[in-house]
């Protein structure tokens, strides 16, 4: 029995399967190592934009923060506090709390409101009878409230500094400019490996993929939080779209295509707390692929027929699609032992198998380290440091990157394939400069703690059996060329597994 499996899935025909789903998923990742790399060229070639001075103490614009909320007792008034302490003119400044929340955060941001009004902050409290559209939907409402030409926008978790608009607005200086994006920061982020992991993959987007694209002038993202927008811009735009659980970046792309130019201050941090547990990754994590595969369906027609500068549309395109590295992975994982199988009984297939390890080589060896060395540099300054920082980093990133794919398919699919989903926020326990070892274990007992086992979760422990077989089989016949790849996915879907479980 097992020696006609073999003949079966090394015949002729089956070896040409196999080969064909693997140079299938190489090819993505090949695609997308190639348009990173051009990333980092403009990166490193162009150099910083100069950074416009401070404003001074002239006539400046009315600025409006704005906090969306719901259910936020644990960090409500943390960012009510920061935001109210931003270095504005309190007569061109105002606080709104759009507040969706039904426990006890509806008291702590009334008192924090009522207290901040004693202090001469103009505060407006904006509460819905219905949570219609979520996050998007609070926005939609809000704004047409809002008395700022400009709109600053912090998620519940951020503690901007006292300088975040006095450095930003300058920016708006070009009547272009319909947002400036501020560079997200991490309060916990030695919190546990993976707040560390965390960080590595969302510095290397800030840091240098979204700087980047600003030195040479493409289309970027705007986040959603730590940021500020034109008023003028939105409505230009068409306003908020629930429609899509990625709101901001929808926003965005439709602002950039009306002509509005998006800014980025990557000097500019406004630090934010980082999932703790795997379950609110997992869901943060979810909402973002599915919204992304939303946005594609809604916008890549009109993106690819847009009037655009060749290289821009490449861009905006390649920035918009870069999530089908997930897929790639999993075809090359999922056909990995197939094409070992393949590549042990015909030899003469092998040339074929190194050609497609080569392709991939570039990418593994100096495009991936290259980004965690930029990303982690600001952490360890020396290059000692640097080399502690990335030693800290690498493996938690590496199981992280691996783990995640099946989730992340699995979201991105199903908002591909169109219809509307519930915006499950991501819970915070306001854990910023604790660590792990040392922190009071009481957030655990949180009831914004999800609690829920996903049936993808299951998946993800099969997923780790199926790669702990074929590391055995790896062993029992010898292929040690694939066994650490093997390895890693086994440890990686493992680690999403058992996390999940202890919730």
């Amino acid at each position: 029995m097992q020696s006609s499996l073999f003949a079966a899935l090394t015949s002729p025909a089956a070896s040409i399967v196999a080969l064909a789903i693997q140079a299938l998923g190489v090819l993505g990742l090949f695609t997308y190592g190639v348009g990173q790399a051009h990333l980092l060229y403009l990166y490193v070639r162009r150099g910083p934009r100069p950074v416009t001075p401070p404003t001074g103490t002239g006539e400046l614009p009315f600025v409006t923060v704005q906090i969306p909320m719901y259910n936020e007792r644990h960090v409500a008034r943390e960012v009510m506090n920061a935001c109210a302490a931003l270095d504005w003119p309190r007569d061109r400044f105002e606080l709104q709390i759009l507040d969706d929340s039904a426990d006890d955060t509806v008291a702590i941001i009334d008192e924090r409101a009522e207290y901040w009004r004693g202090q001469g902050v103009a505060v407006q409290v904006v509460r819905r009878a219905h949570r219609t559209g979520y996050k998007a939907g609070a926005l939609a409402h809000g704004t047409p409230q809002a008395r700022g030409e400009f709109l600053a926008i912090f998620d519940a978790d951020f503690r901007p500094y006292p300088d975040f608009l006095r450095r930003i607005m300058p920016r708006f200086a070009d009547a272009r400019v319909g947002f400036v994006q501020g560079r997200w920061g991490h309060l916990n982020r030695t919190w546990s490996l993976l707040t560390r992991a965390q960080a590595v993959v969302l510095d290397a987007f800030f840091v240098v993929e979204q700087e980047a694209r600003h030195r040479a002038g493409f289309i970027i993202r705007f986040n959603g939080s730590a940021g500020v927008w034109r008023a003028a811009a939105i409505a230009d735009a068409g306003g908020w779209h629930a429609d899509t659980l990625s709101e901001d970046y929808d926003l965005a792309l439709r602002a950039q295509l009306r002509g509005w130019r998006g800014d980025y201050a990557v000097d500019v941090v406004a630090p934010a707390e980082l999932p703790v547990t795997m379950l609110d990754y997992k869901v943060q994590q979810t909402r973002w692929a599915r919204g992304r595969g939303q946005v594609i369906r809604k916008l890549v027609f009109t993106l690819w027929h847009a009037d655009l500068p060749p290289m821009v549309k490449a861009h905006v395109l390649f920035d918009m699609f870069n999530i089908l590295t997930v897929p790639s992975l999993l075809l090359i994982a999922f056909s990995s032992p197939w094409v070992a199988l393949v590549l042990l009984a015909r030899p003469s297939a092998q040339p074929v198998g190194i050609a497609m390890a080569i392709v991939q080589l570039p990418l593994n060896i100096v495009l991936v380290p290259t980004f965690l060395w930029m990303s982690v540099r600001q952490y360890g300054r020396t290059v000692a440091g640097t080399a502690r920082e990335l030693a800290a980093a690498i493996l938690p990133f590496m199981l992280l990157i691996l783990g995640a794919n099946v989730m992340m398919f699995l979201a991105f699919r199903a908002g591909l394939s169109g219809g509307s989903a519930v915006f499950h926020r991501t819970s915070k326990y306001n854990l910023g400069g604790a660590s792990g070892s040392g922190a009071s274990d009481s957030w655990r007992s949180s009831i914004y703690r999800p609690s829920e086992i996903s049936p993808v979760t299951w998946i993800e422990g099969a997923t780790a059996a199926f790669f702990v077989a074929v590391c055995a089989l790896d062993i029992s016949l010898g292929i040690l060329f694939w066994l650490p790849f093997h390895l890693f996915l086994s440890i990686g879907f493992g680690a999403m597994f058992g996390l999940s479980l202890l919730r």
